[in-house]
């Protein structure tokens, strides 16, 4: 097979590619798409700063456990020096003691809240203290039984004169929801001693100088109760996955920089495609047709003159 001549030889066409044929995003699309990536790197950092600040919060709180769960007692008229008195940030969890007599018959039950997925009643029973202030007390829980109204058998706390050993906890929020008589569905200080002088058809006068703002989670009674009863679970110190959260919300928001950047990138190179692929020999015999092809150097030339596949074999080179 011959070399083909120059006037003869079939126009090389340029290689195309995915790149080349696609056409350019237009400037309103590239408005779009950067509103779209601002708008998802402000979601993922806001999203990212809340789990943190959960994170935080969640730290804190264990702080708190470890730093008061073990304490030494300490008077609970010297920590509360008032009925409203209310708990530092620092301070829940403190241990402290009391002596008095419990009033069983204003017992209030809290429901709805499981221990480990067994369905319970938390007890909350009134403790009146020789200091004339009552405070209210979460004695623990038994499991929940058929009769929804209220538990068949409620364990009775000691008799007469007791000291006791409490764990400090602030007041819950105000439930929205109603529960009947004798119950509550938080342990929101004011509803359950209200809960429980309803159930005992008692009056505010019975229960003097309620502590509105602050409960007792039992540690320890002396004497001991006759009847068992489950202690309130200890509190949890699981951090929980709220820092991998944040990490991994921020982590998406550099990918969505980083995605932006990649589109710009092959935006910018998909332009160039053009004449970054352009054939090789093209310019070459532009100039050799522009000197004269009536010289017999440039017929030389012309036959010379690379083939379509020399062209092919060049791109691979």
């Amino acid at each position: 097979m011959g070399i083909v001549p120059n006037e003869q030889m079939p126009e090389l066409r340029q290689p195309t590619s995915d790149a080349a044929d696609r056409k350019p995003l237009s400037t309103l699309q590239w408005i779009g798409v950067a509103l779209l990536v601002a708008l998802a790197v402000v979601g993922c950092i806001t999203a990212g700063r809340w789990q943190f600040s959960r994170y935080e919060h969640r730290e804190e709180a264990i702080n708190t456990v470890k730093a008061n769960y073990e304490s030494v007692p300490v008077p609970l008229e010297a920590l509360l020096s008032s009925p409203d008195a209310e708990l530092e940030p620092s301070q829940p969890w403190t241990r402290v003691e009391a002596t008095g007599r419990y009033a069983p018959q204003y017992t209030a039950l809290l429901r709805n809240r499981p221990i480990n997925s067994t369905p319970s009643v938390h007890v909350l029973v009134p403790f009146v203290t020789n200091s004339g202030h009552t405070l209210l007390v979460n004695r623990g829980w038994s499991a929940q039984d058929t009769d929804f109204e209220r538990p068949s058998v409620l364990p009775d706390p000691p008799a007469g004169e007791v000291t006791i050993v409490v764990h400090l906890r602030p007041s819950e929020p105000k439930p929205t929801r109603g529960a009947p008589v004798g119950q509550v569905q938080m342990i929101h200080v004011p509803d359950a001693f209200a809960a429980g002088l309803e159930w005992g058809s008692g009056t505010a006068g019975d229960l003097p100088g309620q502590y509105e703002n602050v409960y007792g989670s039992l540690d320890s009674e002396s004497p001991a109760a006759t009847d068992f009863i489950n202690p309130p679970p200890r509190p949890s110190t699981d951090p929980k996955n709220h820092l991998s959260y944040a990490l991994q919300w921020w982590v998406f928001a550099i990918g969505a920089v980083a995605g932006f950047g990649v589109l710009i990138i092959r935006e910018t190179r998909s332009r160039r495609a053009p004449n970054a692929q352009s054939n090789p020999f093209a310019e070459l015999n532009r100039l050799e047709r522009s000197s004269g092809e009536g010289s017999s150097a440039t017929s030389r030339r012309r036959k010379q003159e690379p083939t379509e596949e020399d062209y092919e074999d060049s791109l691979f080179e």
